[in-house]
């Protein structure tokens, strides 16, 4: 929404700060969430406006361009009233708001779910965050009851439902849980691949209107990946996807780099954009965050920084454009990139994520979670879902979901708690990431997450691309005395996991932010 201008009133313009890149300039409000990108003219204007009225305005930047009076006055009325439509301007104070999300937003719509079939698996990876449970735990929730558990999540609004496990094609029954989630709604599958035979292919194809299915690699060749997935995997695997492009099936692939395997994930990126079956190639790769839980744990394999996770995206970005330089026709997208130009892209500001509020997870145990990552935390479960018979009475989730404490509890962490950083950090565009990262949920998000740096990196990242990438180097405007806005940061808001648009409806410009873990 346009700041309000009236005339003869000083200016005021929010605090913020300055990134460049070959000559636009882009001023960032971290505190709101919001850029624009100016040539230096626009710039050196900017600077001058705050406490000034329009028409010292005017006089300071004639002075400063060596414009007459009359034509500043000019340019300064149109450059003023395109950065007040931007919410960078305005004639009353532009101050903070701490309004959290726990005060602002409301649950309307249950998005996405996340399903654990089953914890048991064929692999023991040495970076499963389940471990404990996967050696061991044997326990699943029954046919039935699962496609209950969907009719009423649909019923809530939900769009899209992730099954995953353990290994899901362990279950016997798993076709029909595919087909009961990709009715009326979309489905992702997450496998390791390696128990995809040719039927399975096949009989999966009858939803792959509705259907991804998500491989899980960890390197180019059975060497790298059998650091953390064990000798065969990686044939198996790619076997899997073979079987599943050739059924016309869409297929993604994941990564979590360890400590092992990171310097190996950007040539699988590689490898990814010039495979293809039957004229089929991969969508997407996406790169996990590995959890210090389980399996990676008791390995190390969680032992690694946020810096190197933030390279490991980067060099499998430029391995997919390096591809389509050396003339490798490939849709291959590294899906982070695609988050990150989201969280750049869009407003409004955002505070966590949507676990809790858009999205849950429903465990294997019979549980309900806030979302996937919180599954193998006790502390973070919602209620039960299940009777005395393994059965499940219709509107309970909703009643957990909307109505329960512990769903309440968790709606009302915030990025915003224990620390000082939202105007010396770019929390309020990521949203401060996974909470279920964090030692404490409670703390302050930066200091506790220990991919926060991960997400500043990539944010800022995203900021200047998206700032600059429509302003060719030569655009005469970049040199120009005449103060010029290139772009800035749209309003609306991009649904998690997707591209779909949607208003800005929050309360107070807030609202929650994209999963950066596993969506």
């Amino acid at each position: 929404m346009p700041f309000p201008i009236v005339s003869g009133l000083p200016f005021h313009v929010p605090a913020f700060s300055v990134l460049e890149r070959d000559g636009v300039f882009v001023a960032v409000d971290r505190l709101r969430a919001n850029w624009i990108s100016l040539n230096r003219a626009g710039l050196e204007a900017l600077w001058l406006l705050p406490g000034r009225t329009p028409a010292e305005a005017a006089r300071a930047f004639a002075a400063k361009q060596h414009l007459p009076l009359d034509e500043a006055e000019r340019l300064l009325s149109i450059f003023t009233t395109g950065l007040a439509h931007r919410e960078f301007l305005s004639t009353s104070p532009i101050d903070d708001d701490p309004t959290t999300r726990g005060e602002a937003i409301r649950p309307l719509q249950l998005r996405e779910v996340w399903v654990a079939t089953n914890f048991e698996c064929n692999l023991s990876c040495r970076h499963c965050y389940l471990w404990d449970r996967v050696s061991s735990d044997r326990r699943r929730v029954s046919t039935d009851a699962l496609l209950a558990m969907m009719d009423d999540c649909r019923a809530l609004g939900t769009e899209v439902f992730y099954l995953t496990g353990g290994e899901p094609l362990m279950r016997g029954d798993l076709l029909a849980l595919v087909e009961g989630a990709t009715r009326r709604s979309r489905a992702i599958l997450f496998t390791n691949g390696t128990l995809v035979t040719d039927a399975v292919a096949s009989a999966l194809a009858i939803h792959r209107d509705r259907l991804v299915v998500q491989v899980s690699i960890e390197g180019p060749d059975e060497a790298s990946n059998a650091l953390v997935r064990g000798q065969g995997s990686f044939d198996r695997a790619m076997g899997g996807i073979r079987r599943l492009l050739a059924a016309g099936i869409r297929v993604g692939v994941s990564s979590t780099p360890t400590n092992l395997t990171a310097p190996f994930v950007p040539a699988l990126t590689r490898l990814l954009a010039t495979f293809s079956e039957n004229g089929r190639s991969v969508d997407y790769h996406h790169i996990i965050c590995v959890l210090d839980a389980g399996n990676a744990r008791k390995e190390g394999a969680a032992e690694l920084s946020a810096e190197t996770v933030a390279g490991v995206i980067e060099i499998c970005g430029e391995a997919v454009r390096q591809a389509g330089v050396e003339g490798t026709r490939t849709r291959l997208k590294i899906t982070n990139e695609k988050i990150f130009d989201a969280i750049a892209s869009n407003g409004p500001r955002k505070d966590l994520c949507g676990a809790g509020s858009t999205i849950l997870g429903i465990n294997a145990d019979g549980t309900l979670h806030p979302c996937a990552t919180t599954m193998g935390d006790s502390r973070y479960a919602l209620g039960n879902l299940l009777d005395d018979d393994g059965g499940y009475a219709p509107g309970t989730i909703g009643r957990l979901w909307l109505e329960g404490a512990p769903a309440r509890r968790v709606r009302g962490f915030t990025a915003l708690s224990g620390g000082h950083g939202p105007a010396e950090d770019y929390r309020r565009f990521h949203g401060g990431g996974c909470w279920c990262h964090a030692p404490d949920p409670e703390g302050d998000i930066a200091a506790q997450n220990p991919f926060f740096r991960m997400y500043e990196a990539l944010t800022e990242k995203a900021i200047i691309q998206c700032a600059t990438k429509e302003v060719p180097p030569d655009d005469p405007a970049i040199a120009s005395p005449e103060p010029k806005i290139f772009r800035a940061m749209a309003r609306t808001r991009i649904a998690c996991a997707g591209t779909r648009k949607t208003a800005d409806l929050s309360r107070l410009g807030l609202d929650n932010g994209y999963c950066n873990c596993f969506a």
